[in-house]
């Protein structure tokens, strides 16, 4: 695309690296360190940005983020694939359930995100390699769809701890829903639109500009001019009050201390209602005919069933707590130091410690680590998501690799032996049956209750 000769380029040959035909930075400061740090802080604790990021540790910490970037892509390709796997799995006809249809939502989520996060990682610290097209629409894309995602999956994480809840803790009520085949869409459709709702904004915060730059008399890297795109924050995004109301509280609030109060009661019911439901069915089922000892010992399945996809919840939550704490302290943090922070940037300066840096970049790759563990909890917590795994990894296995007992359980060899019923067969005949079972165990406890 030519240029029209009225527009002013840059020509400065100083910002061009000959041998790469890359644009640098900046150009190196050779300063004395001792020197640096003498006139870097000022009273208030504003710096310098320019001197600061000549100093020794701003460098070691340029390193630190390359590194953190580099395991963000790795993590972030291998979790792709493992949630992809986990779909694959969680959409089989025998593991269809509304449980398992808000964890596939969780695993599209969050593989958005590591898509983003990939992408991210890649404009930060390999930009050559970052696709011109892809910044032209970074802020209609890139930018607010990388947090919608992250947003999307942490409202997902309550709506599945709220369905656990409703069954354990509410079992009437449950059983009475259950049978409703777009129940799911109850719990996802909100978590999405609350998502959108929380970073409508970020359509709004960054923009795509353009300047010209023609290196032709610089050497034989450019022909002539040519536009470099890059990204700059809007006047919104730069808004005093915008970045104190929404872009600090509004975010801690609605990303860190409402789904950390959430889940902590939820969960903490959860496993107390567990616990007492199988306490009372343990005494229940002694001194009982061995009609109703079947029942009970029926009823003690379902339980068990709730139970594992209780534990498969907890684990996912243990995981989101772990990584997700971090990121919930740093913006605290933040949020309490926003207007000295503000108020060093009206000054050109800025306050933003070191460290803050140092884990801002871990908390970035925790939420990779976050998004790319669904597979391993699902097997290693999920009893029959690991069965289903194992049947289809033997749709794509010889069979003189894997062999699986009738437990499900890995031998090697060839596998001899067939089910007479296909899976799906058996469980809706299970579910029939204890449906059935339920609803009697359910009426004679309400008798029981009433004398």
């Amino acid at each position: 695309m030519s240029i029209s000769p009225s527009i002013h380029c840059i020509t400065d040959c100083s910002i061009l690296n000959q041998t790469t035909c890359q644009l640098v930075s900046r150009r190196p400061m050779m300063v004395d360190q001792d020197k640096i740090y003498s006139h870097l802080w000022s009273e208030d604790g504003c710096y310098n940005s320019t001197l600061f990021q000549a100093t020794e540790g701003y460098k070691v910490y340029e390193k630190f983020s390359v590194l953190m970037s580099v395991m963000m892509i790795i993590l972030g390709l291998l979790g792709l694939c493992g949630n992809m796997f986990s779909i694959a799995v969680l959409a089989r006809k025998e593991m269809r359930n509304c449980f398992n249809h808000i964890l596939i939502a969780i695993n599209i989520c969050d593989s958005l995100h590591l898509v983003f996060a990939i992408m991210d990682a890649m404009r930060n610290s390999f930009g050559d390699f970052y696709p011109v097209q892809l910044l032209q629409i970074f802020p209609y894309i890139h930018y607010p769809f990388y947090r919608i995602s992250l947003c999307a999956s942490i409202y997902l994480i309550i709506s599945v701890a709220i369905e656990r809840y409703l069954a354990v803790c509410q079992p009437h009520h449950y059983r009475e829903v259950q049978s409703d085949s777009c129940r799911s869409l109850l719990y996802i459709l909100p978590s999405l639109v609350v998502a959108l709702v929380v970073n409508s904004s970020r359509f709004l915060e960054t923009e795509t500009d353009r300047i010209c730059i023609d290196f032709s008399k610089c050497g034989p890297c450019y022909d002539g001019a040519v536009w470099a795109y890059y990204v700059k924050p809007t006047k919104l995004r730069m808004d005093k009050q915008y970045i104190i109301y929404y872009h600090t509280w509004t975010w801690v609030v609605s990303t860190g201390l409402v789904p950390f109060i959430i889940l902590m009661f939820l969960n903490l019911r959860i496993l107390i209602s567990l616990k007492r439901l199988r306490s009372r069915l343990n005494v229940s089922c002694s001194g009982v005919n061995p009609d109703k000892a079947k029942m009970r010992e029926r009823r003690v399945t379902q339980q068990s069933r709730d139970l594992n996809l209780a534990i498969v919840l907890i684990s996912t939550v243990i995981m989101f707590f772990f990584c997700h704490f971090p990121r919930l302290v740093t913006s605290i943090y933040e949020a309490a130091n926003i207007h000295s922070i503000l108020d060093c940037r009206e000054k050109g300066q800025d306050k933003t410690p070191l460290w803050f840096m140092y884990v801002t970049a871990a908390v970035q790759l925790l939420m990779v680590v976050n998004a790319s563990l669904n597979l391993p909890i699902y097997f290693f917590a999920g009893k029959s998501f690991r069965e289903t795994s194992m049947q289809l990894i033997r749709c794509f296995l010889p069979p003189f690799i894997i062999r699986v007992d009738e437990d499900n359980n890995i031998v090697g060899g060839v596998l001899t032996v067939e089910p007479s019923t296909s899976a799906l067969e058996q469980v809706e005949q299970v579910e029939q049956v204890e449906g059935q079972l339920d609803m009697l165990v359910m009426k004679e406890e309400e008798v029981m209750t009433v004398h």
